[in-house]
């Protein structure tokens, strides 16, 4: 089986909103398929931070739909921001709200499937998936968080009550889960945050940048949230990463500007593929 992959998109900084609706959405979709101008594979997957406007997220995920027999597709830490009075309205000041809305939006669409906390199976071959939080650890984590990241300022969470226990809880879920999948035959694990502090980054390991895990559960692990793009492995486990990230990354990028094919000395921005 082939499979396609991207993470974080952050597609909202690369097709800033404007007020005409259908262009919007037209630049939108032109973005996605731009990513995917070199697919390859029966599966893509899609490893969240789609964008910070769950509407550009429901026309990623159908836009991909046409392109693919099967769509998996996972959320990230943006795709829980709240970043107005408006969001925390229709959200009732709980992020999950949000990740819920793109879940029923896209239920019409059956080659789309979301890996929160879930398996799937297809063509013989298991995928299992959820964001995977993380846990600051150190006393420099925590400062992190709570002054550095805009996690802590822009994710609610309605049963928590204060930014801490906002990580907490959703390290705590995510954590239950996974824990349950010891023993089971997964082929792909599909997740925001690494599991590991990946080798190939050029920085000093940050708890907000990866999770902890006390097994590794798949032979093949899709991950992002670093802005990191390439293969590592790690005590038997390959590790995939394609993150998109932002205009300012690369050398010949800019906003509501489709990229062009000499985008960076280094980087892409195109799926990836690897064989199972």
């Amino acid at each position: 089986m082939k499979i396609d992959h991207v993470a974080d998109m952050h597609i909202n900084h690369w097709v800033p909103f404007i007020p005409n609706q259908l262009k919007w959405e037209k630049r939108t979709r032109e973005f996605v398929r731009r990513i995917l101008r070199k697919k390859t594979g029966e599966v893509l997957v899609l490893a969240g931070d789609f964008s910070e406007v769950n509407a550009q997220t429901i026309w990623v995920l159908d836009e991909a739909s046409k392109h693919y027999e099967m769509v998996y597709w996972t959320f990230g830490n943006h795709d829980l921001y709240l970043l107005s009075k408006r969001d925390n309205k229709k959200y009732k000041h709980h992020s999950l709200n949000r990740v819920q809305e793109v879940i029923e939006k896209t239920a019409h669409i059956e080659n789309v499937i979301p890996l929160i906390q879930r398996t799937h199976t297809f063509k013989g071959k298991t995928f299992a998936g959820d964001v995977l939080w993380y846990l600051p650890k150190s006393m420099g984590d925590w400062d992190f968080y709570r002054n550095v990241s805009n996690d802590s300022a822009y994710i609610k969470h309605q049963e928590a009550w204060n930014m801490d226990d906002v990580a907490r809880l959703l390290y705590k879920s995510s954590a239950d889960w996974y824990d349950g999948l010891e023993g089971q035959d997964i082929d792909v694990m599909v997740t925001h945050v690494p599991p590991v502090h990946p080798s190939i980054s050029p920085y000093s390991p940050n708890g907000c940048y990866h999770s902890t895990v006390p097994f590794l559960a798949a032979p093949h692990w899709i991950c992002g949230h670093s802005h990191l793009q390439g293969v590592f492995e790690k005590a038997g486990t390959t590790f995939h990463m394609n993150c998109v990230g932002y205009p300012n990354a690369y050398d010949n990028a800019q906003r509501f500007e489709l990229p062009g094919d000499k985008v960076d000395s280094q980087l892409v921005i195109d799926v990836q593929m690897f064989t199972i």
